[in-house]
């Protein structure tokens, strides 16, 4: 591991990220709704990139490009946070990598949180955007990507497109980080709960907690928008999952597995030991910066 690894690895440890995770439900929603105030939709005043703002069903999507000129191709990116927690002005850096390294343009939704909303109002307003982008780039031109409860939207899109009437086209690629799901089997438990002592950022407790936030009091949500491997992926072609081995969330990688062997999808795995929660999308250690690459790159296809 590298020195880069181990450093974040301790700084991740020593800020406490883990205990807000297990605290009971009131206390949890108390910290996060501080934690959203310094936090959700910035526009960078930078140059590294030509940023524009797009308003989806009354949400701001920040696009970034890499000029005024639209690209071919386009990637719709969602920020984790278990549902819950709001994007900050540090994803700005990954986009506009992301940005340059695929040559696609990257469209970063603010979508709604489980603080206030339903899951399903989530979908919908992430359906919506990628909507958005398949009428601007056509079909075939459009992937997903996301981290944590990101990874889980990323995924989301193509099990959300199997219900429509009219369907959409599938994601180009998908790319799933850590992608998060209410654990339904006890493999999946055992898993987890194997791992909750050494994941230094998130805790078993939340996993056992989150439904009811996604709920938000309404009973009749889709079962695939708590358990997205439950999800319907007819059509889909490929998907890249990166896991850290470590993680709480690792438990939930046989159950995509399982999926993808179901639906006949093509997967390519990137894991690694020791890692921190969404480590790749960090990319400013070795590791990270490695696996950023791969992800990038498959992207970039």
């Amino acid at each position: 591991m590298s020195f880069g690894a181990k450093a974040l690895n301790l700084a991740i440890r020593a800020s406490g990220m883990k205990k807000k995770y297990s605290l009971p439900e009131e206390k949890f929603l108390s910290e996060v709704r501080n934690m959203n105030k310094s936090r959700g939709f910035y526009m960078p005043k930078d140059h590294r990139a030509y940023y524009r703002k797009e308003d989806v069903l009354g949400y701001p999507c920040l696009i970034v490009q890499g000029n005024e000129k639209r690209a071919e191709r386009a990637i719709l990116y969602f920020f984790g946070g278990g549902m819950m927690i709001g994007p900050d002005k540090g994803d700005v850096d990954v986009l506009v990598r992301l940005m340059k390294l695929t040559g696609c343009d990257i469209w970063f939704p603010d979508y709604p949180l489980c603080t206030d909303h339903c899951i399903t109002e989530t979908y919908e307003m992430a359906f919506a955007c990628y909507h958005q982008m398949i009428d601007l780039y056509g079909g075939g031109n459009v992937s997903t990507c996301g981290f944590s409860s990101g990874g889980a939207l990323a995924l989301g899109i193509a099990a959300y497109n199997n219900t429509q009437t009219k369907k959409l086209p599938m994601p180009r690629h998908i790319v799933a980080v850590s992608p998060g799901e209410v654990p339904w089997n006890e493999e999946e438990r055992r898993i987890m709960m194997r791992n909750n002592d050494k994941d230094m950022m998130v805790d078993y407790a939340f996993m056992e907690k989150v439904e009811k936030f996604e709920r938000h009091g309404e009973k009749d949500v889709p079962e695939y928008m708590i358990h997205i491997s439950k999800g319907d992926f007819s059509g889909v072609k490929d998907i890249h999952f990166v896991y850290s081995q470590d993680e709480v969330l690792y438990g939930a990688k046989n159950n995509f597995l399982k999926a993808c062997r179901k639906y006949g999808i093509s997967c390519t795995i990137r894991e690694r030991p020791g890692m921190i929660h969404c480590y790749a999308m960090l990319p400013y250690f070795r590791e990270a910066k490695e696996d950023f690459q791969e992800l990038a790159a498959y992207l970039a296809r």
